[in-house]
Formats: structure tokens, sequence, C-alpha cells
């Protein structure tokens, strides 16, 4: 899983490339497709009345609104609360006196996940995803020994047995992480 914490494969929206970059591999959508990075916003509103347009807040707190091209996108799942993922995604300045905005291009609808969760959530869940022996010993007792079951929704979290299984679902939050575990292993996994 990728560090959340790198700001270079997670930039903030203002630290995001335009259009106009001069440097074309790190451009959105130049020949050189092999240089990926993510923005990563939660959705704080769905202001759709033509075009599919999103408010959103980024890693420092800064709210800016997010444009789809493609007007016959839906926005369902694209939940208030809940994390936006735009691959490649590049800042567009529209001039003096306006507000610059992200706009996702029509075709590039692909490039946009949304995840089930706040940033602050996926942020905690990413450091604990870096630690070492996730996956590797059971999430609830920590025991290394003896054969792991997967949790079968998000197949991160692994249980020694089915009480482990049941104390990390109840009162280890499992519940309510797994969704968002399963969203970033089908991003980044």
């Amino acid at each position: 899983m990728p560090p959340f914490t790198d700001t270079t494969l997670f930039p903030a929206f203002y630290e995001l490339p335009t259009p106009a970059a001069s440097d074309i591999a790190a451009a959105p959508n130049s020949p050189d497709d092999t240089t990926s990075w993510y923005l990563l916003a939660q959705i704080k509103e769905n202001m759709t009345l033509t075009k599919p347009t999103l408010i959103c807040t980024d890693r420092r707190g800064m709210d800016f609104a997010i444009t789809f091209e493609d007007t016959a996108m839906s926005l369902r799942g694209f939940k208030k609360g809940h994390m936006l993922v735009v691959r490649r995604a590049a800042r567009t300045e529209r001039g003096e006196g306006k507000k610059a905005v992200v706009r996702v291009e029509a075709g590039r609808s692909g490039d946009a996940y949304v995840i089930p969760g706040g940033l602050e959530q996926v942020f905690e869940l990413g450091f604990l995803l870096d630690r070492e022996g996730v996956g590797e010993k059971c999430a609830a007792c920590e025991k290394m020994e003896g054969p792991l079951m997967k949790c079968t929704g998000c197949g991160i979290a692994a249980y020694c047995s089915k009480a482990c299984q049941a104390k990390g679902w109840s009162e280890m939050l499992h519940k309510s992480n797994c969704k968002v575990l399963k969203s970033i292993k089908e991003i980044w996994g």
C-alpha cells in the first residue's frame, strides 16, 4: 500500500501541477504516463447543476471544486464525508478573481475513485497498513503462530480464530474500517 504521508505521491490542492506546466513528464495526460500522483480530498458538498461538481477539502484543509467534464457521469456513491481520489489530477487556474479548480476531463472519469471514509480515517488506516506484520499476525490478539484466516470483506485483516474475528469486528473497529480497507486495496493493492 502507498504511504499516504508522501506529499509527492499525494499532493495537496495547491501542490498539484497545472496543465500548462513546463515539465511535460510531470503534466497530466502527458506521453509519459508512468508517473502517477493522486489527489486525496474529502467530499464536502455535491454542487451539481448542469455539470457534475463536488466541493472538497484537501489534506491541508483547503476547499476547492472538482468538476467532471463527462456530463453523463453519475456521482452515485460520491457522498458527503467520503474521500475522493483523482489519479493524475491537475489544478486549473481560471483567471483573475476566480478560484482554481480540478477538472476531470471527459473520458478520464475512470481516474476518479471513492473511498467510503474520511481523510482522517484513511490516513490512520494507511499508517496502520505501513506497519510490519499486517496480515501476518492476528489483528485481535497479535498471535503469529498457526493458520490465519483473512477477512473475506477486505482481504487484509487476518484472525487466528472465530473469537478473535468477532472481537476485531465489534471491539476493534474492523466493522467501520472493512469497506475503507477494501477500497484502498482495490485502488492501490
